[in-house]
């Protein structure tokens, strides 16, 4: 068995593992005996149904105990809940106890994978804490610090508050927080943490989240701007603008002044630059995704069955298994950046029955989005039994426009790539020789390019081939000949790309010694299996062909993301484990710029991944999206690779 045969085997045996139990969480300490439920255990220990749940987040979702282990609560306490905290190099768990204030009896009992190993730097732990309680709520216990001229100090979590409210009251950036509080992930009530009072800001315009947190840019001072007009210009207060430039406070605003200030945040409500959602990460809490890929895992449960044979046969699993890997990929990759995920994860078994039976045993409305499914059938059943509960569904191949629930179209359509064709060569034509091959297999693409150029030359084949002299016969020596292909016949496509490459200048320069009258550049707006079946490179380059894609999976030779997986798994990922990943990392991002994408804010950033970009437009008069971002790639003569539309991006 081969080493991805053997990877995907135990992923195999893990997802199996992982959709049948639960992750344990264990305390004072109760030992899970047969047939105990959270009601029985709380009943039996005289708790709370909710504080059970408070101490066992875990529990929540589920009535079947596989935990030997749980945490009971000796009080009843409606101040509880739990920090996350990274271990740093060389501390142990005394040291941790000692700077929480808390037993190393506590720290194991809600960590109980250290009972039975060391502590290890950069694991995450969750710690208890409590909040205030209720009398204390309404006191702000940081006036006297924000009134201080200390150059540091530290502030008393509020309750309510996230690091994003306690950055902004003092005029600091999420970066400048998080690098005076490392490895503090999420905070709670109570707690302290270090804060800068200089930058305490009293100006409620310029408490603003989506500006505080910006990266800062170098900004050139016009003639005649003015301190009011610079402040509504970037949308900040004129303190601010004095915090980041003490010498415009002490010498005033002039001409030719180069000066500080946020980047403006109207970049993330247009559609004309790539935006890196990272340098916007404000909404740190806990994402809530939910995955259907049709695993059809319970052919697995037969003995009779070659689990080899499975894998080796059954396209639609392996398809599954990539993107299950490519969305763990991008939670563990969102994770370093503090974004926390919840996963749920469901086999769709390729019937849509069984979504119906999913949907009665869990409740989804929680779920900040949902990924999948990947099979029509199974799109439309889903969509109609979430009817009205508006959590946003992100199909990974499939295209609905089913408007029962928000449709999140994530591949762009083959309409989408013909427009952008048509504008591409109307944009860049002057006196070419326009000429557009087509067969059966594309005639509404015809349809589109005879309405567009009326003037052009227009071949329908009736055959699975051109003969090299119908095509000479189109050719005009004076003048650069366009050809445009559209089929998805391998003999039409091979027969084109051979012919053409045989009549360009540059073939016959380069094996004849002889000039050749004809100059040729072939496009076609869909890249299909067709394209991919010929192997003649070399005449692509020559002919500088030309295509629209969804992606760039095809062109890639290597970035961070493909590297770190080689290095990991010995092999390079599949286009459906890239796919996965930039569909997920961007989901994920969304939601840590904008909280929800349950409206248009969270949805209008264009961005772009390791081989994906996304940039969303609303259907008119409908909760349908469509993902309108495409590539326009180009083969070179010098057997370069050249992507025509690099928009503009963020650094």
């Amino acid at each position: 068995m081969g080493i991805i045969m053997k990877f995907k085997f135990c992923l195999v045996l893990f997802i199996l593992f992982g959709l049948n139990t639960v992750l344990a969480q264990n305390y004072i300490i109760y030992d899970v005996k047969p047939n105990d439920t959270p009601q029985s255990i709380a009943q039996a220990n005289d708790v709370s149904l909710d504080q059970l749940y408070r101490y066992n987040p875990d529990l929540k979702n589920t009535q079947a105990l596989s935990q030997q282990k749980i945490v009971i609560p000796k009080t009843e306490s409606k101040n509880f809940g739990f920090l996350r905290y990274r271990v740093k190099n060389l501390e142990t768990l005394y040291s941790i106890s000692k700077s929480f204030n808390l037993s190393i009896a506590d720290i194991k009992a809600f960590n109980p994978k250290l009972y039975d190993r060391e502590l290890k730097a950069g694991e995450i732990l969750k710690l208890p804490a409590y909040k205030l309680p209720k009398k204390y709520q309404n006191v702000d216990f940081n006036q006297s610090i924000k009134n201080s001229n200390f150059s540091a100090f530290k502030h008393i979590v509020l309750p309510g508050e996230n690091k994003a409210d306690i950055a902004s009251k003092y005029g600091m950036s999420l970066r400048a927080f998080d690098s005076l509080n490392q490895n503090m992930i999420d905070v709670q009530s109570g707690q302290l943490v270090k804060v800068i009072p200089r930058y305490q800001n009293t100006d409620k315009q310029s408490s603003d989240l989506g500006i505080l947190d910006m990266n800062l840019q170098y900004y050139e001072v016009p003639n005649r701007q003015t301190l009011y007009s610079l402040s509504k210009e970037f949308k900040i207060s004129e303190n601010i603008i004095f915090k980041l430039n003490p010498i415009v406070r002490r010498e005033g605003l002039k001409a030719g002044m180069i000066i500080k200030l946020p980047q403006k945040l109207e970049v993330l409500n247009k559609q004309t630059q790539i935006v890196n959602l990272e340098n916007y990460i404000q909404n740190f809490n806990e994402k809530k995704l939910a995955l259907f890929l049709p695993f059809s895992l319970n052919r697995f449960d037969n003995d009779s069955v070659s689990k080899k044979n499975v894998l080796l046969r059954d396209e639609l699993l392996n398809i599954s298994l990539d993107m299950y890997q490519g969305v763990e990929m991008a939670i563990d990759k969102a994770k370093s950046k503090g974004i926390y995920t919840d996963l749920s994860v469901f086999d769709t078994k390729r019937d849509p029955q069984v979504i119906d039976s999913i949907l009665s045993k869990n409740n989804l409305e929680d779920r900040d989005a949902i990924i999948g499914p990947i099979l029509n059938k199974n799109v439309n059943q889903l969509s109609r039994s979430l009817n009205s509960k508006n959590i946003p569904i992100f199909l990974p191949f499939t295209k609905s426009e089913n408007t029962q629930t928000t449709i999140i179209n994530t591949l762009p359509d083959q309409s989408l790539k013909t427009e952008t064709l048509i504008t591409l060569i109307d944009s860049t034509k002057q006196n070419q020789n326009l000429i557009f091959i087509t067969d059966s297999t594309s005639q509404s693409t015809f349809e589109k390019y005879k309405y567009s150029f009326p003037k052009a030359t227009f071949f329908q084949l009736e055959k699975t081939y051109i003969e090299s002299e119908e095509l000479k016969n189109l050719l005009k020596p004076e003048q650069q000949n366009w050809i445009v292909l559209e089929t998805k016949h391998k003999g039409v496509t091979e027969s084109v790309v051979n012919s053409a490459y045989m009549y360009n200048k540059s073939f016959i320069e380069e094996e004849t010694g002889n000039e050749n009258e004809f100059d040729i550049k072939l496009f076609t707006s869909d890249r299909n299996q067709a394209y991919k079946e010929v192997l003649n490179n070399e005449a692509l380059c020559k002919l500088k062909f030309t295509y629209i894609s969804a992606s760039k999976y095809d062109i890639l030779e290597t970035n961070n993301i493909i590297e770190t997986y080689k290095t990991k798994y010995g092999y390079t990922p599949s286009r459906y484990v890239l796919r996965a990943f930039d569909l997920t990392y961007d989901i994920l991002l969304r939601l840590a710029y904008e909280g929800s994408l349950k409206n248009e804010k969270g949805l209008n950033p264009y961005t772009e991944y390791s081989e994906n970009r996304f940039a969303y437009s609303k259907s008119f008069m409908s909760d349908v999206y469509n993902n309108t971002a495409l590539y326009i790639i180009q083969y070179l003569p010098d057997f370069e690779i050249k992507i025509l539309n690099t928009d503009k991006s963020e650094d």
